[in-house]
């Protein structure tokens, strides 16, 4: 009896070796980016609180709406892959889940091809950038001049991060017998 019990549940296929080699590297690189967005929200709620402190008694650091700034959109890009592959960016799904299987199929990899697409054209532009601010030796106009280049590397970096996540969840969405559904759905 309890053969037969085995022999009709359906077990999940196992992934291919390369895509889950690519997860394997992805997840990582995506923890890496988060424990680094961790830290520099960590470090801007440090400067902030010194900036208060110091404006108690009429001095300042001059640089903390520079730095925070640079930080929130640090944390943004270097979060997006690891957002993405937790499932915590939202999915409004009120067309596909009226879909039959093949038609959610095909909305879903439509949407991940823009979303990927979207992501390298993106990508390139921010390259050019950084590029032209690396040759021009271009640095901010504050207390502290940072070269410019150093923060459009990490936005650089964090589109990167969301364009491998991109390309694990398309594998995975066409490689048959896998079922990743994990983003939270309104």
């Amino acid at each position: 009896m309890s053969s037969l019990n085995s022999s009709n549940q359906k077990e999940p296929r196992q992934e291919p070796l390369a895509i889950r080699w690519l997860a394997a590297i992805s997840s990582t690189l995506n923890r890496i980016a988060a424990g680094i967005a961790a830290i520099l929200l960590t470090l801007m709620v440090a400067l902030i609180l010194l900036e208060i402190v110091l404006r108690f008694y009429s001095h300042s650091t001059f640089m903390a709406d520079a730095l925070v700034g640079y930080g929130v959109a640090a944390i943004t890009f270097l979060a997006l892959g690891w957002a993405l592959e937790k499932g915590t960016m939202i999915r409004v799904s009120v067309l596909t889940q009226r879909m039959g299987p093949k038609a959610k199929l095909c909305a879903d990899a439509f949407s991940i091809v823009c979303a990927e697409a979207l992501v390298l054209f993106l990508m390139f532009y921010e390259w050019r950038s950084i590029a032209k601010l690396w040759r021009r030796e271009s640095v901010s106009q504050h207390y502290f001049p940072i070269p410019l280049w150093i923060p459009e590397t990490i936005f650089f970096a964090g589109l990167s991060l969301l364009a491998l996540q991109l390309l694990v969840r398309l594998c995975r969405l066409t490689t048959p017998g896998q079922d990743e559904e994990t983003s939270l759905t309104l």
